[in-house]
């Protein structure tokens, strides 16, 4: 079968069994009732913010199809997962308006062939990643009739989940009557409560920036992409960064995890790459949290000829939030608001917006 037959036949399945799914209701799942094994490990494996798990069962699926012998769990990558979901599956999930990226199964299965308890340990969340091994496996040992109904209700279940978060109504968060100390410290909850894996916080303070410069000609760059990997294949300078005419001026480093050395060695390799060494950076997180590995002074460390700067996230959005008139938090407010009211935002997430934003 060539590349592009096999690709288009990928995304015609899947849209096809989507398309059965918005038929089906759930009487006709009767043996996968609330409570079965099935039931549960569906619930494990979907109903979660971290995408890969189910791109992973979605793509293992869609290589049976296309090769009856394949063998998801002891060979996941001889189906070409990255070919056929990049340029298949992931158009008809998108297509569907299913939560997905554009490499999930590659984000958590990269470089593995073997799907099992040891691959699932230590993945996050790990009982994710085991409900994605324990359902393939069903799906694996069953035959005919068994294994359409199995996969159907795959199917279902991920299309009732996307249902949720689009059918989901977000609180509209009123800013007129309340202060930009108010305001700030509504966002400052909302972002390290709710990180939705550190996209929350970045694009927050990306958008704060953005307003502070909004009267220059100085672009804020890399605050619209998504928190995924490292910096080193993304070929980004840093997290967020600031330009004039195309020349980075600074580089910010935003996040709501430890900061080890293994992260500013990442850091220097990263700005090596890009012949970028000479930036200043910037580390944007929550002190002392994020950084009792270092021994910084005063908000600063130097390492390996590099110096980096340390920011409490905290302190960095009431100051700045201070410096905006209120008109322009009032934007970055609904900027946000429209950020979470995406399809690819996590339920959990929109019920924390509905949490800190629903009651002034």
């Amino acid at each position: 079968m060539k590349v592009e037959e096999r690709n288009t036949g990928a995304r015609y399945y899947v849209n096809a069994k989507l398309e059965r799914a918005k038929e089906a209701k759930g009487d006709n799942f009767l043996d996968f009732a609330k409570g079965t094994e099935v039931n549960e490990l569906l619930t494990d494996l979907i109903e979660v913010n971290a995408k890969g798990f189910r791109g992973v069962v979605v793509t293992a699926i869609v290589g049976m199809q296309i090769n009856p012998k394949y063998d998801p769990l002891n060979d996941f990558y001889a189906c070409n997962p990255r070919s056929i979901f990049e340029e298949g599956i992931w158009y008809a999930l998108t297509e569907n308006a299913i939560p997905c990226g554009k490499s999930d199964p590659l984000n958590v299965a990269k470089n593995i062939n073997q799907l099992d308890e040891a691959w699932a340990t230590g993945r996050r969340p790990q009982k994710a990643a085991m409900a994605a091994v324990l359902f393939l496996r069903l799906v694996v040992q069953s035959k005919g009739k068994q294994r359409e109904q199995l996969i159907d209700y795959f199917f279902y279940r991920l299309l009732c989940y996307a249902q949720s978060l689009g059918n989901y109504v977000l609180a509209p968060a009123e800013s007129t009557g309340a202060s930009n100390r108010q305001l700030a410290e509504k966002l400052v909850r909302f972002s390290l409560d709710f990180p939705e894996s550190g996209n929350v916080p970045q694009y927050l303070i990306a958008k704060l920036i953005e307003e502070i410069f909004s009267s220059s000609d100085i672009e804020v760059c890399g605050g619209d992409e998504s928190v995924f990997g490292t910096n080193t294949t993304s070929k980004k300078p840093a997290d967020i960064w600031t330009e004039l005419e195309g020349r980075p001026l600074n580089l910010y480093e935003i996040t709501v995890k430890k900061v080890n050395l293994k992260r500013l060695d990442d850091c220097i390799d990263a700005l090596r790459s890009l012949k970028s060494l000479d930036m200043p950076v910037t580390f944007i997180c929550r002190i002392p949290e994020d950084t009792s590995e270092l021994n910084l002074s005063n908000g600063v460390i130097s390492y390996k000829g590099k110096i980096f700067d340390f920011i409490d996230i905290r302190e960095f959005v009431i100051s700045t939030s201070a410096l905006l008139k209120p008109d322009q938090l009032a934007e970055v407010i609904n900027t946000l608001e429209n950020y979470i009211s995406d399809i690819n935002i996590s339920l959990k997430t929109k019920e924390g917006w509905n949490s800190v934003f629903g009651s002034q």
